[in-house]
C-alpha cells in the first residue's frame, strides 16, 4: 500500500496539469481511506491509471508529461521500476536537458514592441544568445483547463462525482512553486505600471464614460473599484527608496494573482468579489480594463474638453495617447495569456479591448477580428455560455454579471460577423440563451428586499415597468435581437439546402417583429414617448442603434430571399427606406459634450451603406428599364436621402479614425452611381451586365471588409480626377 500511495502522489501533478485534479482527486487513496478502497480495488485502480496514461501519451507527446506518463505505465508493470522513477529527476515541462536550450519561458510577449524570434538570425546560437538566461522562467499558469463539456475526457467521472468523495489536501499542491519572471517581461510590467501611474487622465475618462453612455458592459462598481485600487497601490510607493525594485515586486505580485482562479461561492458579497481582484489581489485583467475603458472614453471625448487638453493639447498628442492605451491594454492581455486563467473579468477586458481596436483600426480590421475570436474562446473556456453550470454555487449578482459578459460578447460577435460576412464564433445552438434581467446595477448590488421586489415587478416577458432607460435594459434588448441575427446569418451565410429559405425567413421575421412589439415603449425608437424631444442625444442615439439592428435583421433575410428566389423585392425596398430615413433623422442630434463621430461612422457603414446600395441601384435599374419594383418608388424622397447620406459619408469619419478610408471609398462609389441616376449616360450592354447584373447579386460587390474588391475601374463608372 505504501508503494501505491507513492504512485498516486506522483500522479497528482500529472492529473493537475491536464485538468483532472478536481475530477479525479486521489488523496483518500493516498491516505488509505477505507471509502476509497471500497470504490476501487487495487486491480481496477491500476487499470484506470494505465488507461489514463495511454490516453495522455497520445494527447500530450512532449516533455515532462511524457516522462510522467511513462513513469506511471512502468508502475502498472513493475513496481520497483516506478519507485526508482518517482525518486529520479524530471525536467521542467517543455525544457531541453542541455544547458542553454530553448525553454517555454523564452517566448517573447506578443505586443507590438516585442522582438519576434522569427525575425532574428536563424542560427540556434544567435537565438539563444538573445534570450534571457535559463534560470528565469515564466510564472506557472493556472492548472485548470476551464470549462469541460459533456464529451470531454473527464466527463464520465464528473457526471458520477457524487459516487465518490475524493479530496486532495492543498498542501499536496505545494510543488507548484512560483517561478521568477524573465527580465524582459518583468521590465514590460514595470513600464505598464509607470504608464498607469503617469496617466491619471484615465480616471477622469472612465468616470465620464459611465456618466454619459448606455452601453457600458462592465459593472461600474467593478471598474471604479479597480481604478481606486490601482491608485492606492501606486500611491503607496515610497519614492524616497528604490522605486524600481518596488515596481518589480508589484509586477511579480500582480502576475501571481493573475494565475489564480477567481473565487466563486454562494455567500460571496459584491465587496468580497471586488476584493478578489483589487488591492493586494490586483490582476492584469483589471489593469487592462483601466487602459481599454479609458481608450474607449477618449474616442468619444470632444477635442474641446479642457481636462483632455491639459494632457493632450493637439490631435497628434491625442493619437499618441490613444496608441499608448491600445498598446498597454493589449500587453496586459499578453500577461493574461501566459497566466492561462479564464474568468469573466478576462472576458470584460477582452471585450473592452475589442471595442477600442475597432475605434483605432476599424471594424473590418484583422486586429479587431482576432481580439473578438480570443473573447469567444474565453467565453467557452470559462463556461459563460452555459447558464446551468453556474448553479447554486454562484451568487445572484455574479450570475447576472456573467450574463452581461456573455450577452455583450454574443452581440458583438453577431455584429462583426455580419459586417465582414463571416461565420460567427459563438454559436447560439450551444449556448444557454438567458438574457440579463432588466434590473439596474444599483439594485443588484443592493440586494435584499429591494432586489426581491424588483424581480417580482418583472412582466411575463422579463421587462421591468420603469420609465428610465438604463444599461441593463439596453444590453438585454441587444442580446435578444442578436439571437435573431444569428438565425438570419445561418440563412444568409449558410450552405444548407435553400428550398425552404422563404419559409424560414418569414418565420424568423415574424418572431422578431413580435419580440419588437413586446419590448417596452421606452426602448423603442420608432415609438417616441412624450417629452423625448429634449432627451439626451446619447440616449436617442442608443435607441436608434437598437432599432436599426432590428431592421437590419429583417433586411438580411429579405435580401437573401430576393437573391435566391427573385421575389419579395417590395419588402426589401420598404425596409431599406426605413433604415435610410432613420439614419438621416438620427444624424441631426448632437451633443457638445460627447463626440459620437466614430459611432456614427459605424452606423453609416453597417446599416446605411447596405440600405442605400439597394435603393440607389434600384433607381439606376429603373432608369435603364430593368427595375424589379412593381410599384413606383418615391424617387424624390430617396434621392434626397441618398444625397444627404453620401454627403455625411464625406465627413462622418475623420482622418485617423478606424473607418475613415472605408467611408471615403463608400462615398466615392455611391457618388458615381448617383451621378448615373441623375444624369444617365449611354453605356455598353456588356458593361451594364457586368456592373449591375440584377438585384439578386446586389451586394456581392459590397464587401466592407475590403473596399479594394469594389470595381471602381469598371467602364460604367469612370473615375473622376
Amino acid at each position: 500500500m505504501d508503494t501505491l500511495r507513492m504512485a498516486l502522489r506522483a500522479a497528482i501533478p500529472l492529473l493537475t496539469k491536464v485538468g483532472m485534479f478536481e475530477l479525479f482527486p486521489p488523496e483518500e487513496w493516498i491516505q488509505g481511506d477505507n471509502e476509497g478502497r471500497k470504490l476501487f480495488d487495487l486491480n481496477n485502480l491500476w487499470r484506470v491509471l494505465l488507461e489514463l496514461c495511454n490516453e495522455l501519451i497520445t494527447a500530450f507527446n512532449a516533455g515532462c508529461l511524457l516522462q510522467k506518463c511513462q513513469t506511471l505505465i512502468c508502475a502498472a508493470a513493475n513496481i520497483d521500476q516506478m519507485h526508482f522513477a518517482v525518486m529520479g529527476h524530471c525536467n521542467p515541462p517543455m525544457t531541453k536537458n542541455s544547458a542553454g536550450g530553448l525553454t517555454k519561458s523564452a517566448r517573447e510577449p506578443r505586443g507590438r514592441n516585442s522582438q519576434s524570434i522569427a525575425s532574428s538570425p536563424s542560427s540556434v546560437a544567435a537565438i539563444e544568445s538573445a534570450l534571457p538566461s535559463q534560470n528565469t522562467t515564466l510564472e506557472l499558469p493556472s492548472a485548470s483547463p476551464g470549462y469541460l463539456g459533456s464529451t470531454s475526457y473527464s466527463a464520465i467521472l464528473a457526471e458520477h462525482r457524487s459516487d465518490f468523495s475524493l479530496n486532495v489536501d492543498s498542501s499536496s499542491m505545494s510543488t507548484a512553486a512560483t517561478h521568477s519572471m524573465e527580465p524582459e517581461r518583468l521590465q514590460t510590467g514595470v513600464r505598464l505600471l509607470k504608464l498607469l501611474h503617469n496617466l491619471t487622465i484615465c480616471d477622469m475618462l472612465i468616470r465620464r464614460y459611465y456618466t454619459r453612455v448606455l452601453v457600458a458592459v462592465i459593472p461600474e462598481i467593478v471598474t471604479m473599484s479597480i481604478v481606486r485600487s490601482a491608485r492606492n497601490i501606486l500611491g503607496a510607493l515610497d519614492f524616497t527608496g528604490d522605486v524600481e525594485n518596488q515596481l518589480q515586486h508589484t509586477v511579480r505580485k500582480v502576475s501571481q494573482n493573475t494565475s489564480r482562479p477567481l473565487p466563486n461561492y454562494r455567500s460571496m458579497t459584491v465587496e468580497r468579489y471586488c476584493a478578489s481582484f483589487t488591492e493586494q489581489n490586483l490582476r492584469w485583467e483589471a489593469i487592462g480594463i483601466i487602459f481599454a475603458t479609458a481608450g474607449i472614453s477618449l474616442s468619444s471625448t470632444p477635442e474641446s474638453d479642457p481636462d483632455l487638453n491639459q494632457v493632450a493639447a493637439d490631435t497628434s498628442a491625442r493619437e499618441r495617447l490613444r496608441a499608448q492605451l491600445v498598446e498597454a491594454s493589449s500587453t496586459c492581455l499578453t500577461f493574461c495569456d501566459q497566466a492561462s486563467s479564464v474568468n469573466e473579468l478576462l472576458g470584460f477586458c477582452q471585450y473592452s479591448s475589442f471595442v477600442l481596436l475597432t475605434h483605432v483600426y476599424g471594424d473590418s480590421s484583422y486586429q479587431a477580428w482576432r481580439r473578438l475570436r480570443e473573447l469567444s474562446a474565453t467565453i467557452y473556456a470559462a463556461g459563460l455560455h452555459q447558464e446551468s453550470l453556474m448553479g447554486d454555487d454562484c451568487p445572484f449578482f455574479l450570475r447576472q454579471w456573467r450574463r452581461l459578459c456573455f450577452a455583450a460578447a454574443f452581440s458583438a460577435d453577431k455584429n462583426q460577423a455580419t459586417f465582414v460576412g463571416r461565420p460567427p464564433s459563438i454559436n447560439y445552438r450551444y449556448s444557454t440563451l438567458t438574457p440579463p434581467l432588466d434590473i439596474s446595477e444599483r439594485t443588484i448590488v443592493q440586494g435584499g428586499d429591494e432586489l426581491v421586489a424588483a424581480i417580482s415587478r418583472l412582466d411575463g416577458f422579463g421587462w421591468a415597468s420603469k420609465d428610465e432607460v438604463d444599461r441593463a435594459s439596453v444590453l438585454r434588448l441587444r442580446f435578444i435581437f442578436a439571437v435573431f441575427r444569428e438565425r438570419a446569418l445561418e440563412i444568409a451565410l449558410g450552405t444548407s439546402e435553400h428550398s425552404d429559405t422563404v419559409q424560414k425567413s418569414n418565420e424568423i421575421i415574424k418572431q422578431a417583429q413580435e419580440s419588437w412589439v413586446a419590448c417596452p415603449v421606452r426602448l423603442r425608437y420608432d415609438v417616441p414617448a412624450e417629452g423625448t424631444e429634449s432627451e439626451p442625444p446619447a440616449k436617442s442615439f442608443t435607441l436608434l442603434h437598437i432599432h436599426l439592428d432590428y431592421l437590419y435583421t429583417l433586411f438580411l433575410l429579405q435580401r437573401t430571399v430576393v437573391k435566391r428566389t427573385n421575389t419579395g423585392h417590395e419588402a426589401l425596398f420598404d425596409t431599406s427606406r426605413k433604415m435610410l430615413s432613420n439614419i438621416i433623422k438620427g444624424n441631426v442630434d448632437s451633443d457638445p459634450a460627447l463626440d459620437l463621430s466614430r459611432h456614427r461612422a459605424w452606423i453609416f457603414l453597417y446599416y446605411g451603406l447596405p440600405s442605400a446600395s439597394v435603393l440607389i441601384l434600384e433607381l439606376l435599374h429603373q432608369n435603364q428599364g430593368i427595375g424589379t419594383y412593381t410599384t413606383a418608388l418615391p424617387r424624390a424622397e430617396i434621392i434626397r436621402n441618398l444625397s444627404v447620406f453620401i454627403s455625411c459619408l464625406s465627413w462622418v469619419a475623420r482622418p485617423g479614425h478606424g473607418n475613415y478610408h472605408t467611408c471615403k471609398e463608400a462615398e466615392r462609389k455611391l457618388s458615381h452611381i448617383l451621378d448615373q441616376v441623375l444624369d444617365p449616360q449611354p453605356i455598353e450592354d456588356m458593361a451594364l451586365n457586368d456592373a449591375t447584373s440584377g438585384l439578386y447579386s446586389l451586394l456581392d460587390w459590397y464587401h466592407p471588409s475590403n473596399p479594394n474588391n469594389w470595381d471602381f475601374n469598371s467602364e460604367y463608372l469612370p473615375l473622376q480626377d
